[in-house]
């Protein structure tokens, strides 16, 4: 007899084995398949993590320095505002800085409605972001002085309240809040954020407009600065909190008002919380896939005292040792291959389900094998040992077993 027939026979006997008591069987591989799920669903929601990331900080470039400001330490309101851009753009340092008044409001026109974005801002974000128009121009320094109701629209905006993130809108009115503003330029389709705004779907006024229309004290203001050159980064971080702590008149011991990161440092810090999430959420995946290995080591103890008879039958009429220990381990095999099979399968379910509830997620060939591989490795591991005892039991004292 060959070993393709042997090993043939054998899986024939294990499966035999385990379809005698197939609730019992299932029940053993529910640990295996929560693990191996969760390995799948972990390491999607890690790539659509970094996905994201990407496409925040896509319209920045490496120079760009983000400036917020968070509630104090004591609970005081940060003094963060307009006033606070053009002392930033004098410093040696620094290229260029704007301020960004943000929210959301509701949208109409012609019937369409719809709540999405406002960022009042000045023409420079143009160039430190890098919009690009498909249709129309940007709004001009003179519109920002004058607080002419102007806007020019995300392609999200465009297809929400027009029907087509293409269309036609240049000239149009659209209502925003309670006041009128003229559509003159359409932004090309972005995917990416500037801070915490989605371009696309948001329209961008002149500041003033922003401010004395729609927004007011309820904004949330933020500035975006840019540094002359890559080399520049931490002097002009430096040079920007110096500025910002006395114009708000902050005293040496008093803390600060504000937060200034750079692109590289806060890009790195998304990245490392969510590969730590992802370490934590891979790492429950693999605690249930211990459990779950736990589980086939009991249940094949379990099988391997009810057929301690059989087994002194089988090495009576001349089964060797290694054929008993190798059916054992298939058992532990299959039963490790269904639950990542069914894993795998319920890890669409689970894809389509976080997709309809708008979480970023993305499925990749190698988590599949990740989970495969750690999924009957695990089962092999703890399947060893009961198939082993199996092996080397004595067929005398087996057949005298009751």
């Amino acid at each position: 007899m060959n070993n393709i027939t042997v090993v043939r026979k054998l899986l024939k006997l294990s499966w035999n084995a385990l379809m005698a008591n197939p609730l019992r069987s299932f029940l053993t591989t529910l640990g295996i398949i929560i693990g191996s799920l969760t390995i799948i669903i972990v390491v999607a929601l890690g790539e659509g993590a970094k996905k994201d990331i990407e496409q925040q900080y896509s319209s920045m470039s490496v120079t760009t320095i983000l400036i917020n400001a968070p509630s104090t330490v004591d609970g005081a309101a940060s003094k963060l505002s307009y006033a606070d851009v053009e002392p930033i753009k004098q410093l040696p340092s620094i290229a260029t800085a704007i301020p960004q008044l943000s929210g959301r409001v509701q949208m109409q026109y012609s019937g369409q409605s719809s709540n999405l974005s406002v960022l009042g801002t000045t023409p420079d974000i143009q160039q430190l972001a890098n919009l690009i128009l498909v249709k129309g121009r940007f709004f001009t320094t003179e519109e920002n002085d004058n607080h002419i109701k102007v806007a020019v629209i995300g392609a999200t905006v465009a297809e929400e309240l027009f029907g087509d993130r293409y269309a036609d809108v240049i000239g149009k009115t659209i209502m925003v809040g309670k006041k009128e503003f003229e559509v003159v330029g359409l932004l090309e389709y972005k995917g990416g954020s500037v801070g915490p705004t989605t371009i696309d779907d948001s329209i961008f006024t002149p500041y003033s407009s922003a401010y004395r229309y729609i927004l007011g004290i309820n904004g949330r203001f933020n500035m975006n600065a840019q540094a002359k050159d890559v080399k520049l980064i931490n002097q002009a971080v430096d040079e920007i909190s110096k500025s910002l702590r006395e114009t708000h008149s902050l005293k040496p011991g008093m803390n600060d008002d504000f937060r200034v990161r750079d692109m590289g440092t806060t890009v790195s810090a998304a990245v490392n919380s969510s590969r730590t999430m992802s370490v934590l959420l891979a790492s429950v995946g693999i605690v249930v896939l211990l459990v779950g290995g736990i589980g086939i080591m009991n249940i094949m103890y379990v099988t391997v005292t009810e057929r301690t008879k059989e087994i002194g039958i089988r090495k009576a009429i001349g089964a060797q040792s290694e054929y008993i220990l190798f059916q054992f381990l298939f058992e532990a095999f299959i039963l490790s291959l269904v639950g990542f099979f069914i894993g795998c399968i319920l890890s669409f379910g689970v894809f389509f389900l976080l997709k309809k509830f708008e979480v970023s997620v993305i499925l990749v060939w190698w988590s599949y094998l990740l989970s495969f591989f750690t999924t009957v490795s695990i089962g092999i591991f703890f399947g060893w040992y009961p198939a082993q005892k199996a092996a080397s039991l004595n067929p005398i004292d087996a057949l005298r077993y009751e």
